[in-house]
């Protein structure tokens, strides 16, 4: 049954439906879902991750978490854990900079959170030969201190939205109208609990995420239990207000209810929601910078000297356009925020270097 049926039928037994089971529904149905039926990853899919633009990228995230290591984590192994690893490459690249840099004299012990059976089998391609397991829950991430990586990872898990009227706060919701899907707010005031909700005018759209928080605090959890740290790189709206609901076919933007089950659904991260998240929990949140300013603090022009020394014209170009790619600030170098979070201030006095 095609994912836009499935949608209309669900509508017409039961009233309209939240924007996140909307997304649940076109990104994951077991039979015709975005990321169980679709090649969605690189020049085929409908959109190119930062590791798929350019191995530096994954390379200076693993050199970013050696060092981590080394300064703060006493432990033989290397614990890292990536959220939503695509077909593993950042992970990939970071392992082989890694042993490189080591001479392979560490213990890596590497974590995937992931749900799609598709993009596993890909990773286990990709990572053959490493010591890699695989959870779906993030509960079940274990007792060591752990270097957890969020690539755009936040901006892909369903959102609801909320606008502001004059009585209160109305969700916005999916229905039918003229045998099409459309928008519409719910009569319902709903009265939110937490206070992110506060100081908003009429008219404001709030995106909120329920699993994101969920999988946000439990890692926060995690830290403050066994230490270690999570670097969130994704693009983001700090103000935390607005419409940044967005669909991607082709590598088009195209509207979030036309081809159900065929785009990319994401929203912008609520990185003001994830600070405050961590602060309530006491724990030590960086300042929000941009990717181009942390990819260069970490040494990714001379990265491109080294990579574009002795080789043809031709392929030197094609390293430096993938690399300016990552950091022109008319492309992701800007656009892409990073944010990490620990429980001990003095973990961040490497951090904040990039501040």
């Amino acid at each position: 049954m095609k994912i836009e049926t499935k949608i209309k039928n669900l509508i017409r037994n039961s009233g309209p439906i939240s924007i996140s089971r909307y997304m649940e529904i076109c990104l994951w149905d077991t039979e015709n879902g975005y990321y169980t039926s679709s090649e969605v990853l690189g020049e085929k899919g409908d959109f190119i991750t930062s590791p798929e633009i350019s191995q530096t990228f994954g390379e200076l995230i693993g050199l970013w978490a050696l060092s981590f290591h080394q300064q703060f984590i006493n432990r033989d192994s290397l614990c890292i854990t990536e959220l939503g690893s695509g077909r593993g490459t950042l992970l990939r690249d970071a392992i082989r900079s890694i042993y490189r840099v080591t001479n392979k004299q560490i213990d890596l012990d590497i974590t995937i959170l992931e749900k799609s059976q598709k993009l596993i089998t890909l990773q286990k391609e990709s990572l053959r030969n490493n010591n890699v397991r695989w959870i779906s829950d993030i509960k079940k991430l274990g007792s060591a201190p752990q270097i957890i990586i969020a690539n755009e990872f936040f901006d892909a898990l369903p959102i609801n939205q909320y606008v502001k009227g004059n009585e209160g706060w109305h969700e916005k919701k999916i229905a039918i109208k003229n045998s099409k899907l459309c928008f519409t707010l719910a009569n319902k005031i709903w009265v939110p609990s937490d206070s992110i909700f506060s100081n908003f005018k009429k008219g404001d759209t709030l995106e909120y995420s329920e699993h994101g928080v969920s999988i946000f605090s439990n890692i926060c959890n995690h830290l403050i239990k066994y230490d270690g740290v999570l670097l969130v790189i994704d693009y983001g709206n700090i103000s935390g207000v607005g419409d940044t609901l967005q669909a991607v076919n082709g590598h088009e933007i195209m509207s979030v209810l036309e081809k159900p089950g065929q785009s990319d659904l994401s929203s912008h991260v609520n990185f003001k929601l994830l600070k405050e998240i961590a602060s309530k929990k006491n724990l030590y949140v960086s300042p929000l910078i941009d990717q181009q300013r942390f990819l260069l603090e970490l040494g990714i022009k001379e990265r491109l000297k080294s990579l574009t020394k002795n080789v043809s014209s031709p392929k030197a170009k094609k390293v430096a356009s993938e690399i300016k790619r990552l950091i022109d600030p008319d492309k992701m170098g800007t656009l892409f925020k990073v944010l990490a979070v620990t429980k001990n201030k003095r973990h961040l006095e490497g951090l904040n270097q990039y501040a």
